[in-house]
């Protein structure tokens, strides 16, 4: 079994990135149903389009959420494994 102990901002730092996704899902969905521009994709949506919600809560929210995850993972990952290997050789 790994016991490798991870430090707090690395742990904090994850938990953001899902707060921030999972926040910014929520946002896109309520855009889709009283219109408006989506955040960070500034695409324009008509309001009440009832098509564009199921689409983009079905389809387009996991793959942007999915992509978001593995961006967070290519960024923390080699932070984590080099702040591990820090606290390893210390002990």
């Amino acid at each position: 079994m790994n016991n490798t102990v991870r430090p707090g901002w690395v742990k904090g730092s994850a938990l953001l990135a899902a707060v921030t996704m999972g926040i910014w899902a929520t946002w896109c969905s309520a855009i889709l149903l009283i219109g408006g521009r989506l955040p960070l994709l500034e695409l324009q949506v008509v309001k009440g389009d009832i098509l564009a919600f199921l689409l983009m809560l079905f389809i387009g929210e996991p793959i942007f959420i999915t992509l978001a995850y593995w961006t967070t993972m290519l960024i923390l990952l080699p932070i984590t494994l080099l702040t591990a290997g820090r606290a390893r050789n210390r002990s």
